[in-house]
């Protein structure tokens, strides 16, 4: 999970989001983290503040070509204790990086239910 202010680098996109994917973000680049130079990622959140990503909003979240992109409202909260979401993923989180491992198993386990 990382915030994007251009992501594909074109300088066209006018607004800035977090985006949830599976490359891992270039911590010195400006924009385009991935360094894919597409917007091609499995979740997004539009969203011109970087510090911290909102522990409660809609994501727009592309769940296969069947279900195409969707709207899935996440709320996070630190805990820890460790919750089971679906079968048997488990979200624990202490710590902020938690946060961010929770919300890619919280996420995973969406995608999951959608599809099923």
């Amino acid at each position: 999970i990382y915030h994007d202010a251009d992501c594909d680098g074109a300088g066209n996109n006018t607004v800035a989001m977090w985006v949830f994917d599976s490359s891992k973000p270039n911590t010195t680049a400006l924009y385009d983290l991935d360094g894919d130079g597409r917007c091609t990622y499995h979740a997004r959140i539009e969203s011109a503040g970087r510090k911290m990503f909102p522990t409660s909003t809609t994501w727009r979240m592309y769940c296969g070509e069947a279900a195409g992109w969707v709207s899935v409202g996440l709320t996070l909260k630190e805990t820890s204790d460790k919750v089971p979401v679906t079968g048997n993923t488990v979200v624990s989180s202490t710590t902020r990086g938690g946060i961010a491992a929770s919300v890619a198993a919280l996420s995973l386990a969406i995608m999951r239910t959608l599809l099923a």
